[in-house]
């Protein structure tokens, strides 16, 4: 969505003409032109418009931003669907997807989609035509984007070990500095690295955790890494086959609720 239709749009819910819109700010003439896309507005002359219109700021910048972001909206309600376990809204939604300009995002969005419609089923596996999409999505991403980042901690187990370190120590290598990413990366990719501590265990590959913890360890304390940090320590011990400690930390996990949780993890 544009300035002009952001306009447009507000000036219709008040029942304005565009004359009263425009308030004297600019021409009528040139106003129109704003809303059709022709002309861009003045920041200035945008201020002052709102204000003649006794619009709120703060609430028309929001709502214009929030338009510009419809993966986000379409995220959202791939969440709500799952949760509702809503087939019909999946439909509507792959259609919705479908729709839009083709585009690296559309393609997130349309594997997003199809992992929740797995989900939804509870399949066992993911097919290996959506094993192989998500595969190419991932490898053909070198800059390690939010969206690559999220499709890759979600799908982890398609890939084989050797897969799986090549792709977390690129990731290491772009974000070197973990204290200075937002609050949203350290998470994504702190349980990127918590996920592969446990491949490693799995598959009895010790020798490729050390740079995983050293990188964990750096990342800062904070509320929404506490588990993160836990988990950190955890596979530490486990790997140190530290029985004492590891049995301490599972024990504060499984005190805190975290039972089903606690159950999954690997144990000495």
């Amino acid at each position: 969505m544009t300035i002009g239709q952001a306009l447009k749009e507000i000036r219709i819910s008040l029942g304005l003409t565009q004359t009263e819109m425009a308030a004297g700010v600019v021409s009528v003439s040139f106003y129109s032109k704003v809303e059709r896309g022709i002309h861009n507005i003045g920041a200035d002359e945008l201020l002052h418009i709102l204000a003649a219109n006794n619009i709120n700021y703060e609430r028309f910048f929001a709502e214009f931003q929030n338009s510009n972001r419809p993966d986000e909206n379409i995220l959202h309600e791939i969440d709500r669907a799952l949760q509702q376990k809503d087939g019909a809204s999946f439909y509507n939604l792959e259609r919705k997807i479908d729709a839009l300009p083709e585009s690296r995002q559309k393609k997130y969005l349309q594997l997003q989609l199809h992992l929740n419609e797995v989900y939804l089923k509870k399949t066992d596996a993911i097919p290996t035509d959506l094993k192989e999409k998500l595969k190419q999505f991932v490898f053909q991403n070198n800059g390690w984007d939010k969206n690559s980042l999220q499709i890759f901690r979600e799908t982890i187990r398609v890939y084989n070990i050797d897969e799986v370190s090549f792709l977390v120590n690129s990731i290491l290598a772009k974000y070197s500095d973990p204290q200075g990413m937002s609050s949203a990366l350290q998470e994504t990719i702190g349980a990127i690295c918590i996920n592969f501590l446990d491949l490693c265990y799995e598959f009895n590959h010790p020798e490729l955790t050390e740079r995983i913890i050293r990188y964990l360890k750096k990342l800062p304390i904070k509320n929404s890494l506490l588990l993160i940090k836990l988990l950190t320590n955890y596979y530490q011990a486990i790997f140190a086959k530290d029985r004492e400690s590891a049995k301490k930390i599972f024990e504060v996990l499984d005190n805190a609720g975290w039972h089903d949780f606690v159950n999954t993890l690997p144990k000495l």
